[in-house]
């Protein structure tokens, strides 16, 4: 569960240095955050299922590892 948290905080980071980077140019909050929507909404449904790909390897890989059986380290 750790590595989703980190993943979370890149993602909340990469978001914030997006709308700042805008807001310093002088872009209004409301309008930064419609031209990161507006850049969704123009993906093909390939790009859109690499990026789920990509999201989703973190959760697949935290619950890979939740359900493998691990060895005592206590003898």
């Amino acid at each position: 569960m750790k590595i989703i948290g980190i993943y979370m905080v890149l993602a909340l980071l990469t978001l914030g240095m997006i709308v700042s980077v805008d807001m310093i140019a002088g872009t209004s909050l409301p309008r930064s955050l419609q031209s990161v929507n507006s850049v969704f909404a123009t993906t093909s449904l390939q790009e859109a299922c690499c990026m789920i790909v990509f999201a989703g390897l973190p959760v697949f890989f935290a619950a890979g590892d939740l359900f493998t059986p691990r060895k005592s380290t206590r003898k």
